[in-house]
């Protein structure tokens, strides 16, 4: 009997050697792609951006200098990611006597933005605020500046300041004179437009605000939807600064919010007279439609100075060619330098024409300067291209300053200037992966005949896939055996299931 026991003991070890030896390989290969602390790091930035409904149920993380992108030679490059280049954000506040010049080295985030300016101006931050004021850069001048002005420059990466220094010696010059936090990092995943421009326009993770991707997949049309489809602000699900401050005013406060994209514009200046005891704000975004501006007139008012504004004209006048590219059209036009200004010079006609600081009431204007973005994503970081759009993006930034102080008066005006996400530069070989391949392999692997189980992962950018509930039941599958699947490719550092990810948004603080 005891001889018997042990013959079955030791097939039994013997088993759980072989089992062990298999599982080894994929062991290594999940410790090889993801230090555990990097992992733990991941999941709780993705847990930040987790809302029910709107988020996929695999989300991963690429390898460094790795990324997603499509067909689209308009988007070569695509930011997404946690590491240093998309995730390192300038941040600095500029405008004597209200700001504290010096370089801060403690740790800032988006989310430390719309506080520390709601101080600034005498506001009552929004109560979903998760952000904390910024003390350190603020004087203690109790007097309130007659604008408040916060500058987006979309998907400018810090390092921009260091590289790419004598092209911006106008942004260099604000910082310098300002208060710059070196250490500022987006905390949540993915490092998208929509969700960088809610968190800094609310103050609060994208958890709360309800903006977590630049488009979701709705399972009731069977289709994916961009943020604010419609140009419609009510699917942020947070207040901003703006919303706020409308409020407090009665109205009386100007505030005007300007964009390359409604996703980037309405994140920032709220909801307008579409929240309850709400007046309309001026707010506009470009149009891919006609190269024009766009509003949503239930809750925004658009500038009439903008009526004048066409890009077409723009294009047309350059012969339809800007470096040698094609930009006759109102997406080319986008990418590049001659965009910036067109979008620059539109702004500077509205706060030309609308009654900034013309009273003790602080006024607040929102931008979002999208040009940098889009000239990187066509071009990449490091190219000539960008390189131009720099050194526009400074002469243009300039101006918006000059033209802010004109309005406001000397010693009136403070600015903050940050960004939404960072860029990738050339990846290695093999380092820019397909969505179509991507979702390719994995129906190869787990539904070769019907190929349906991924619904949508049509935007790189998002870091997420949304899949088909149904189809995964009839397989008999589970999201964990995809997650797995994933990180056994050699371009995926981590990737987690929705419910793992659901499980650590329960244990951030409330």
């Amino acid at each position: 009997m005891i001889t018997h026991i042990r013959r079955r003991l030791g097939v039994l070890v013997l088993l759980l050697g072989l089992a062990l030896i298999a599982a080894a390989p994929l062991v290594a290969q999940r410790a090889a792609a993801a230090p555990a602390e990097g992992r733990a790091q991941w999941l709780q930035m993705f847990a930040r951006a987790y809302y029910p409904g709107r988020s996929g149920q695999i989300m991963f993380v690429p390898r460094q200098g790795m990324f997603f992108a499509d067909h689209d030679p308009l988007y070569n490059f695509m930011h997404g990611s946690p590491w240093p280049y998309d995730a390192r954000v300038p941040l600095f506040f500029h405008g004597a006597p209200f700001i504290q010049r010096g370089r801060r080295l403690e740790p800032a985030r988006q989310q430390d933005v719309a506080p520390t300016l709601a101080a600034l101006i005498g506001a009552t931050p929004p109560a979903t605020t998760t952000g904390r004021v910024l003390h350190s850069a603020i004087s203690s001048v109790r007097q309130r500046p007659r604008i408040a002005a916060l500058i987006v420059l979309d998907g400018m990466r810090a390092d921009y300041f260091t590289t790419y220094a004598a092209l911006m010696p106008g942004l260099a010059r604000l910082r310098a004179e300002g208060a710059s936090f070196v250490n500022a990092r987006v905390d949540y995943l993915p490092t998208a437009t929509s969700v960088g421009h809610a968190t800094l326009g609310t103050g609060t993770d994208p958890r709360v605000h309800g903006q977590v991707a630049n488009n979701v997949f709705n399972r009731v049309t069977s289709k994916p939807q961009p943020a604010y489809e419609g140009l419609d602000p009510r699917e942020l699900m947070a207040l901003t600064l703006a919303d706020v401050w409308n409020v407090a005013t009665d109205g009386r406060a100007v505030i005007i919010g300007q964009g390359g994209a409604m996703r980037a514009t309405a994140g920032l200046v709220g909801h307008g007279a579409c929240q309850i005891n709400g007046r309309k704000v001026i707010a506009a975004s470009y149009s891919t439609v006609d190269g024009g501006w766009e509003t949503n007139p239930q809750c925004y008012t658009m500038s009439e100075a903008l009526k004048g504004f066409s890009g077409k004209k723009v294009w047309e006048a350059a012969g339809g060619k800007w470096l040698g590219h094609d930009i006759a059209s109102p997406t080319r036009f986008r990418a590049s330098s001659l965009f910036q200004r067109f979008e620059a010079e539109a702004l500077l006609a509205v706060l030309e024409r609308e009654p900034l600081g013309a009273d003790d009431i602080t006024d607040l204007v929102f931008v979002n300067i999208k040009g940098s973005d889009y000239v990187a994503h066509a071009y990449g970081p490091d190219s000539p291209e960008m390189k131009d759009e720099l050194g526009e993006l400074d002469r243009q930034v300039t101006a918006i300053i000059g033209a802010l102080t004109r309005k406001a008066g000397a010693g009136q005006l403070v600015v903050a200037i940050t960004a939404d996400h960072g860029m990738p530069s050339v990846p290695p070989a093999n380092g820019r992966q397909e969505i179509t391949d991507v979702v390719g392999a994995i129906h190869q692997r787990f539904d070769p005949d019907q190929k349906s189980l991924v619904q949508y992962f049509g935007d790189a950018a998002n870091a997420q896939i949304f899949v088909d509930p149904v189809r995964l039941r009839t397989l008999n599958l589970t999201l964990k055996e995809i997650a797995l699947f994933l990180e056994s490719q050699d371009y995926i550092a981590a990737a987690f299931t929705e419910d793992e990810v659901r499980t650590a948004e329960g244990r951030l603080p409330r």
